[in-house]
């Protein structure tokens, strides 16, 4: 019964998601009046910006992520936002975990430099390192497909960063900072796990 409920949960979680990105998506090339081709008029929306963030889960498992950060609402001191980021990380001799995750973030800024909750959810699926073994027909044992398994990834961060947008003409904002998550149905618990997000944020086109 609870593994029902985690993977209904799971694909719940990914139609959300890709349903918000598909609603953004719709709604930037409906603004858009140019006779730019779609996917050019949503690269150079001044509400669009994308990510590259390195993934340090546990800190020193490796990871990136790439992402899209949307502006919902700005004023001098206050932005909310909706970010998209698909990534992974490799945990030696454990696993190597992808996922999809959607957050709604808040930014709190004073001058160029600014403080970033967000909060969200994202579904995950982990590959275990090495050769994993089952029991076979005939009682003794036998290679298993290593199909990996899919987990429910609630998840929050607080960043500190630079926004260089703020002054003059230019394109970029960089941020650090912890970020914590839930993996759902690892031995029957929801197993807290912390990671370091440091990255950087373009956007091509101003506000």
């Amino acid at each position: 019964m609870k593994k029902t409920q985690t993977i209904v949960s799971i694909l719940l979680t990914v139609i959300f998601i890709c349903l918000l990105s598909s609603g953004v998506y719709s709604q930037e090339l409906k603004q858009s009046s140019t006779n730019r081709g779609a996917f050019s008029r949503f690269i150079h929306h001044e509400k669009v910006a994308f990510k590259l963030n390195y993934f340090g889960e546990l800190v020193l498992h490796p990871g990136l992520t790439l992402g899209v950060d949307y502006t919902l609402s700005q004023n001098n001191r206050l932005t909310v936002h909706w970010d998209v980021d698909l990534g992974g990380y490799w945990h030696r001799w454990n696993n190597t975990s992808l996922f999809l995750k959607s957050t709604i973030g808040t930014r709190v800024a004073a001058g160029s430099v600014f403080a970033d909750i967000n909060a969200g959810i994202g579904y995950m699926h982990s590959f275990a390192a090495g050769t994993i073994y089952q029991r076979a027909a005939d009682g003794g044992v036998e290679k298993a497909n290593n199909r990996g398994h899919a987990h429910f990834m609630p998840n929050a961060s607080f960043l500190l960063g630079y926004d260089s947008t703020r002054k003059g003409n230019r394109h970029w904002t960089v941020h650090l900072g912890p970020e914590v998550y839930l993996q759902s149905s690892y031995n029957h618990i929801f197993l807290p796990h912390i990671a370091i997000n440091v990255g950087i944020t373009y956007k091509f086109k101003q506000q």
